[in-house]
């Protein structure tokens, strides 16, 4: 059974075996002279669970994969979605059949970043370069690819703070509660209110980075609420607006979600208090492959490549408005050349610049 033939019964999984820490392994597959793009590398990515976020990082990942399979640097490809609703269980099944298939380079976006270890464990014995994508993990010797997630609870909360003059009552909107980055998201927003004794948390919603799970919840502690200044917290911007705005209530400021839909509604009705966007970035997929590449051309390529999140401020409603689809998320456009950046950044210790985007 070839490559392809026996990855194309899933939809995602980019594979990437890799050095484990900067200078600790060696890089298997077809591996360059350093400095030299490696060729016919063979590629797969494994998600854990699917949602809109995750079908655009599927999205960006296949078409960079298909570009770099035309200039013969990728020979095969494949996206694989495990079963079930986030099962670890079914991810390291699936992954374990992917090690058979013995790609170069396999990416992981884990159910879970602990249960899955022993999988990826596996996949670099087998010689596989392994990238686990948007999760920390303790595998030492696979590269982490991420967003920062106590980063991403300052910029969810601060521009808030701040369109409402450090003042006044908020609902704390919690994210995918359990996960690691909920986890450091909230630690980051309960540090940053304690320096911030005027603004009261009237109540949190379980909102799980979704719109409409959103929507329900402050729906059901609406009534009970005095008037709300800021709904700070991951996304959901829509679905709270549409809330205060049937129940003839102002609307607060409120963190929207980076896809089209969103965007546009947000745009649509004219909202200019202070609301903004902001969420991690499915462009790390992307990014992903060139990681692997510079592991696989010799490069010492730390640990853990940690990449801003993307922000969205009201001067910037319009550009994506005009360049998303309604189900599209926000990304920024990684290259070879602005990951190489990255990777030296992070190894002189300097912060790392996105992309611009165009």
């Amino acid at each position: 059974m070839s490559f392809r033939s026996a990855w194309r019964s899933g939809a995602a999984v980019l594979a990437l075996s890799a050095l484990a820490l900067m200078g600790c392994s060696s890089a298997g597959g077809n591996a360059a002279e350093e400095g030299e793009d490696p060729k016919d590398v063979s590629i797969a990515l494994s998600n854990g669970f699917v949602n809109g976020w995750r079908l655009t990082l599927i999205n960006k990942f296949e078409a960079e994969a298909e570009k770099l399979k035309e200039q013969g640097i990728i020979s095969e490809y494949s996206s694989v979605n495990a079963p079930g609703e986030n099962s670890a269980t079914e991810q390291a099944s699936q992954i374990r059949s992917l090690v058979l298939q013995d790609p170069d380079v396999l990416v992981v976006i884990p159910a879970s970043s602990t249960a899955l270890v022993p999988a990826v464990e596996e996949a670099c014995d087998a010689g596989i370069t392994v990238v686990v994508l948007d999760a920390d993990m303790d595998a030492p010797c696979a590269t982490i690819v991420r967003n920062d997630y106590a980063m991403w609870g300052e910029k969810s909360l601060l521009p808030a703070l701040e369109a409402i003059d450090g003042e006044g009552s908020i609902v704390l909107n919690r994210g995918v509660i359990g996960s690691q980055p909920e986890e450091e998201m909230y630690a980051r927003q309960k540090e940053i209110l304690e320096d911030y004794p005027d603004v009261t948390v009237e109540a949190e919603i379980n909102g799980f980075c979704d719109s409409s799970t959103t929507q329900k919840e402050i729906i059901g502690v609406l009534g009970s609420l005095p008037e709300i200044d800021a709904v700070p917290g991951c996304i959901g911007g829509m679905g709270i607006a549409q809330s205060f705005a049937s129940a003839n209530r102002d609307v607060p400021v409120v963190v929207f979600g980076t896809d089209g839909k969103a965007l546009s509604y947000w745009q649509e009705q004219g909202i200019e208090n202070g609301s903004f966007a902001t969420l991690t970035d499915p462009g790390q997929g992307v990014a992903a492959i060139y990681v692997a590449l510079a592991i696989l051309s010799g490069e010492e390529v730390p640990h853990e490549i940690i990449l801003p999140l993307l922000e969205i401020s009201q001067d910037e409603l319009d550009f994506w408005v005009e360049n998303l689809g309604a189900d599209e998320f926000a990304a920024y456009p990684w290259d070879k050349e602005s990951v190489a950046a990255a990777i030296e950044a992070i190894k002189a210790e300097e912060e790392v610049v996105a992309p611009s985007i165009e």
